[in-house]
């Protein structure tokens, strides 16, 4: 055999080689990302019943037993949630807002007693919230019971706006100034014809 067929020879083996390592690690990576894949999914805790509410969850309903006692009483039991828009829970999230609070035994820690819930919303430009948040303004306070901590008693609603330059706002964000106000009522948070200072936004 020729010295320059040798060579070819062995060239050829070293990549054969190294094809062969290459299919090796992918093949491990390929099983590495399918078992880290299938953690997550088991790591999850939607839906899961627990003793307290970790970061990140909130829960939608409330089971008094014994699983979660350290003696011979009733301690609350959670059913954990992945706060989503839209969703009914027993509190709030931090990133969302609220745009209706509904009663009932849902949420409740005593028997024969009901509680509120929060119908989580994504903040969005246009969106009436009974809440105000940091990333937004707001150009308009209603009243309705709909968002009330107390049955029947009317609280203020929020009607959300992205900040933007041009818009008229009852709060200047971050970033913001302003170059015109008015009185009216729309940014009163007291019912009647109390009026407040309106902005409009440069920025």
């Amino acid at each position: 055999m020729s010295a320059a067929r040798t060579a070819r020879t062995g060239a050829v083996r070293l990549v054969l080689a190294a094809l062969s390592a290459l299919a090796l690690l992918l093949s491990g990576a390929a099983t590495a990302t399918t078992a880290s894949a299938a953690t997550t999914a088991v790591t999850s805790l939607d839906g899961a019943w627990a003793c307290d509410v970790p970061a990140g969850y909130v829960y939608d309903q409330v089971s008094m037993n014994r699983t979660c006692s350290s003696g011979s009483w009733n301690a609350p039991q959670f059913h954990l949630r992945t706060p989503v828009d839209g969703l009914t829970a027993c509190k709030s999230a931090p990133g969302f807002v609220y745009d209706a609070i509904t009663w009932g035994s849902a949420c409740s820690q005593m028997p024969g007693v009901t509680s509120n819930a929060y119908h989580l919303r994504t903040p969005v430009d246009g969106l009436t919230a009974c809440m105000a948040t940091p990333a937004f303004t707001y150009d308009r306070i209603t009243f309705t019971s709909q968002c009330s901590l107390n049955q029947g008693v009317q609280a203020t609603t929020f009607h959300l706006r992205k900040p933007a330059n041009g818009i008229w706002a009852c709060t200047i964000p971050t970033g913001f100034t302003y170059s015109q106000t008015i009185q009216n009522t729309d940014c009163s948070n007291v019912q009647g014809s109390v009026l407040s200072t309106k902005y409009l936004l440069l920025g």
